[in-house]
């Protein structure tokens, strides 16, 4: 028997899951079954049941991975040189570029953990657990803004933490239902008010604004030069 590679696994491993995102994004967590997702896939049961044993544990594995792929793409962020105005700045669009069409199957998954995870201990756990990766994130960037002097002196981190949390995870769900009235565009402009209008400290911007609040001096000077 020929030996399976590492690189065999994962690809197939990567095949299943693809195959369950389409699925679960397609049709709902409750109403997609095993057999969907191996039509899906066009691999055997067998194939499937090789890597995960049951549908809860394919849309647990779609949840951590997601998780992790997110995570991952905010570290790059914030592992390269520049302030942290400028990587919350480049966060900031990296959360609402999730909202794209081509990524909206990503989106739905998402909605559905969240409305199936308070049926099932197992999914809690995992999404308390995936929580809690992203809170801690979200505290470190607020921390590291703080020690660049562009945090308010007076925000409590951990509680400001829970807030953004709690306000991404809203306007996700909101995408997803179709209930969001607002342009995305829109709400990414009201969203980085915010951050900036609600956190920043006086000395500058949470985000790095591409253009600049004007001076009170460059203000008066171009009302002198439109008089």
């Amino acid at each position: 028997m020929p030996k399976v590679t590492e690189e065999h696994e994962r690809k197939r491993r990567e095949q299943i899951l693809s195959a369950a995102m389409a699925c679960f994004a397609r049709g709902g967590y409750r109403a997609t079954s095993m057999e969907d997702i191996v039509r899906e896939s066009g691999l055997s049961v067998g194939a499937i049941y090789t890597y995960f044993a049951s549908k809860q544990e394919l849309f647990l594995a779609l949840a951590e991975q997601r998780t992790a792929e997110i995570l991952e793409a905010f570290r790059v962020i914030y592992e390269r040189p520049g302030s942290m105005a400028e990587k919350n700045r480049d966060a900031v669009e990296l959360f609402f570029d999730q909202m794209a069409d081509e990524l909206a199957p990503y989106c739905r998954v998402s909605f559905e953990f969240w409305t199936e995870a308070p049926k099932s201990d197992a999914l809690q756990a995992e999404r308390a657990r995936l929580c809690d990766s992203i809170r801690e994130f979200i505290m470190w960037t607020l921390t590291e803004a703080r020690q660049a002097g562009e945090l308010r002196a007076d925000i409590d981190v951990a509680a400001a933490a829970e807030l953004i949390l709690a306000l991404d995870d809203g306007i996700m769900l909101h995408h997803v239902s179709g209930v969001q009235t607002i342009p995305v565009e829109a709400l990414k402009r009201a969203y980085v008010a915010f951050l900036d209008n609600g956190l920043a400290g006086p000395a500058g911007s949470l985000t790095a604004q591409a253009e600049p609040r004007p001076t009170a001096t460059a203000a008066t000077e171009g009302r002198a030069r439109n008089t």
